[in-house]
């Protein structure tokens, strides 16, 4: 067992910027015996992830400075705080079930797709971590074995079902058939999304406001070029930083504000730069891929399995974290019930707005109304397995960080199905 851990471990570490490409590799040269050709469009992948998870690192810190000003002008003093990935990872690698949930998971797939209950492949390895996560959650509060991995199974079979539904989205979008996103802690939103949708179908004169991405660039002309677009808003945001005291130090306050402009307009021309060549190697693999499918195993439409990274670095998808990442540090702030301090785990927020973005398909002002809907009750989730994540850290003698009470994680604690399964089930688990 001590060998599982060590493997399981090792896949997390390396993440899917190693595993995507690793995996697509393995299946591609199964599929289509053209080694060089294979190769040559993993290495794009491989290239396209690395660029674009470095940026996307950059990105989120850009905001860092313009949270630290929305924090220390707050009287507020929130109490648990985000630690990010390293919160799942503890409780995930402190699990003794996570190769049983590894097994279940994958033969539940198999078992979908033989009874037509999914048509997604799910090769999407490295988020297992979702399923694995909400096993060992479970099992740390019951102690019973099975209980877990049916939890984690049933959590599965919720987001492969999901996968399924939204996979036609990931097409009228993006143009990509046959790829989908199992990924259980973002795509959870994607019907919350569509029932926003819904409701402003509904109501006279918003429902005939649509403002597109597109529409944008095409009124704005070179005004929405990203270089120009990116300089605009990061220069507002380096003079909402500096704003207490900013005509005391008019000049430095000046240049730093044009270097942020500077910083921004960097990253949003070299985002979807990284994100265009991800797809570059990755159209020709995924078509390979499916017609190996149709030609040797079924005639059915089945889709591929990926992590959501490869879709993420669109254009309105970066435009629209702009807004939405400060706002969230400012809503946690003055959010009624909430005391979670968002922080490691803001690299979330792009992942997100894509089943915000995908459901209105680029509409920005609809995907904005649902933004401000998801994103308090991502903070309400999250602050409540605050109290799950802490007494796991307390059961295995794991401190805690100086100055809260209580730690947590936003990417661990963002599957709104899980949470309300847990609720559910909760007087069930107060038996154990």
């Amino acid at each position: 067992m001590s060998t599982t851990y060590r493997v399981v471990e090792y896949i997390i570490e390396l993440g899917p910027v190693i595993i995507i490409p690793s995996i697509l590799l393995i299946v591609s040269l199964i599929t289509d015996r053209k080694p060089l050709k294979n190769l040559k469009n993993c290495v794009f992948i491989f290239i396209g992830l690395i660029g674009f998870s470095t940026l996307l690192t950059l990105f989120i810190n850009f905001f860092e400075p313009i949270t630290n000003t929305i924090l220390i002008n707050s009287s507020r003093k929130l109490e648990t705080l985000d630690t990010g990935w390293f919160a799942s990872k503890t409780v995930i690698l402190n699990s003794p079930i996570i190769f049983h949930i590894i097994i279940a998971v994958f033969i539940l797939n198999l078992v979908m797709l033989l009874l037509r209950f999914t048509r997604t492949v799910n090769i999407d390895f490295w988020n297992y971590w979702c399923f694995l996560l909400i096993g060992s959650i479970v099992f740390s509060i019951t102690e019973v074995a099975w209980i877990g991995i049916l939890i984690a199974a049933i959590a599965a079979a919720i987001t492969f079902v999901l996968s399924d539904i939204y996979a036609s989205h990931i097409e009228s979008y993006f143009g990509l058939k046959g790829i989908s996103t199992p990924q259980a802690q973002t795509i959870c939103w994607a019907p919350v999304s569509h029932l926003v949708n819904t409701i402003i179908n509904r109501i006279p004169l918003i429902r005939r406001v649509h403002i597109f991405y597109e529409e944008i660039q095409y009124k704005l002309g070179v005004v929405s070029e990203p270089i120009i677009m990116g300089f605009i808003l990061g220069f507002i945001i380096g003079l909402i930083t500096r704003y207490k005291n900013f005509y005391l130090n008019l000049g430095p306050n000046i240049l730093y504000a044009l270097s942020s402009g500077l910083v921004l307009s960097i990253i949003m021309v070299l985002l979807p730069r990284s994100a265009n060549l991800i797809l570059k190697g990755l159209v020709p693999t995924i078509l390979s891929i499916k017609r190996f499918i149709a030609r040797r195993i079924t005639k059915r439409e089945l889709n591929i399995g990926l992590d959501p990274i490869v879709l993420v670095g669109q254009p309105s998808i970066i435009a629209l974290s702009v807004i939405i990442i400060p706002l969230t540090v400012y809503i946690s702030t003055i959010l009624p019930g909430n005391t979670v301090l968002p922080g490691a785990d803001l690299i979330m927020i792009p992942f997100i707005l894509l089943w915000v973005i995908t459901p209105s398909r680029g509409d920005m002002f609809r995907s904005f109304i649902a933004a401000v809907i998801i994103i308090p009750i991502v903070l309400w989730i999250t602050t409540d397995m605050g109290y799950l994540f802490t007494s796991f850290f307390s059961k295995y003698n794991i401190e805690l960080v100086e100055g809260y009470k209580r730690i947590s994680s936003i990417g661990g604690s963002s599957n709104i199905f899980f949470w309300i399964l847990l609720k559910i089930i909760e007087p069930i688990f107060n038996l154990f």
